[in-house]
């Protein structure tokens, strides 16, 4: 989730003194660093990177960590995607941001979608990850983005439910709340524009297929999460078939590709 760097090496002591009061604007920005602002532009702000890795999740982004406590995630197009903090000083307007408590940021906020072990997100495009006594210790912007019907609080629950998603509800319901599936095949419903298809039987989905990243486990596991990660969480798995994890009595599976998680599936457990 972040942006753009800078550039002289003059300019980068009188920027880091700044940076300390620098705004929280959720879905916007940090400081003169904004989302899709160009690279060089944040360069010029923040001064060339300290550190500097590819992606993860898309090898076509890096990940680079500049002096002043930021991160920023730069796209394929050199682009500012998303925007890490950890400086002591970084707060919203209103004085929301390192240091808060989950309480303030609760009474300010609600309580957002869980997004991995002491982490939460809002949709106005900010997020908080705390440490072990409940205080924010890295902030995250990203663009907003609008709640989906269905998309609830986006957990995946092995062998229930992924957001408000759940295994045995009707299908009606789905369509009701998205239109037809623009997709079937027998008896499988996808919605593409949602990265998620069904597996339906007499009108009841028996099992939730997810290719986004935008549903996550409790403890932070979703598409692009690494094979070793999955196994750290949920063990060897008992059914290796075609390379993938995946865990019968437990109602869910991970296919991969290659070491990275590209597709969660969740149905009934199999006893």
């Amino acid at each position: 989730m972040t942006r753009r760097l800078f550039l002289v090496l003059l300019l980068l002591i009188p920027c880091l003194a700044v940076a300390q009061n620098w705004q929280l604007k959720p879905g916007t920005g940090y400081g003169p660093i904004f989302l899709n602002q160009n690279q060089a532009d944040a360069e010029a702000a923040l001064g060339p990177p300290i550190s500097t890795k590819a992606s993860e999740s898309d090898p076509e982004s890096s990940l680079r960590t500049y002096k002043g406590d930021v991160l920023l995630l730069i796209n394929g197009k050199k682009k500012v995607l998303g925007i890490t903090t950890w400086s002591p000083n970084a707060r919203m307007a209103s004085g929301l941001g390192m240091g808060s408590s989950v309480a303030q940021v609760r009474t300010a906020l609600g309580s957002g979608l869980q997004r991995g072990p002491q982490q939460v997100a809002y949709s106005n495009g900010i997020g908080f990850a705390y440490d072990s006594s409940g205080t924010v210790e890295r902030v995250f912007i990203f663009k907003a983005e609008a709640q989906s019907a269905l998309q609830g609080d986006r957990l995946i629950v092995a062998g229930k439910r992924c957001g408000d998603l759940k295994v045995g509800m009707a299908v009606s319901e789905v369509e009701s709340a998205w239109g037809a599936a623009p997709k079937k095949d027998g008896k499988n419903y996808s919605w593409p524009d949602k990265f998620v298809s069904l597996l339906v039987d007499n009108g009841q989905v028996m099992a939730i297929t997810i290719t986004t990243g935008d549903y996550i486990s409790p403890k932070g596991l979703k598409a692009g999460s690494t094979k070793g990660e999955v196994v750290k969480i949920y063990g060897s798995a008992p059914d290796t078939t075609g390379g993938n994890l995946i865990y019968p009595k437990r109602g869910i599976a991970f296919y991969l590709a290659g070491n990275s998680v590209s597709t969660i599936q969740v149905f009934s457990p199999i006893k």
